[in-house]
């Protein structure tokens, strides 16, 4: 069994964990770079995240290795980085964001028909005094 580790020395450490977790280097680098050679874009990766190496990976190629990792279970960057920022990280269940988003769709409807009414009865008034 694999056990993940609670913290992580450095970001490349815990991007490395993420890695893994999504299934490995050759995995991840074929969905950052799918047009390249797997084994070439494999060791591009290895090198991207090698904190003695120049090549780095840009923001957004850190965001989908976050994706990644996260559709396996894993946080590790996230939980890093929060250690390094002193965040505390909020897990939002899917089922809590749908509620959310349900609730503030129906008080922006509800704001809207009180707009078109309001508009209707200030149509009516210039209307009436045409």
């Amino acid at each position: 069994m694999h056990q993940t580790a609670l913290f992580h020395d450095t970001i490349f450490d815990a991007l490395g964990a993420d890695i893994a977790a999504a299934g490995g280097f050759k995995v991840v680098a074929g969905k950052l770079w799918p047009a390249e050679n797997p084994t070439t874009a494999a060791t591009k990766l290895r090198n991207a995240i090698n904190p003695d190496q120049a090549q780095k990976l840009c923001p957004q190629e850190v965001i989908q290795i976050k994706r990644l990792a996260q559709q396996a279970g894993s946080f590790a960057t996230i939980q890093y980085e929060a250690q390094q920022l002193g965040y505390a990280v909020t897990w939002i269940e899917p089922e809590d964001e749908l509620q959310r988003l349900e609730r503030e769709n129906n008080e922006l409807l509800k704001r809207l028909t009180r707009q078109m009414e309001r508009a209707e009865t200030l149509r009516a008034k210039v209307r009436a005094v045409k």
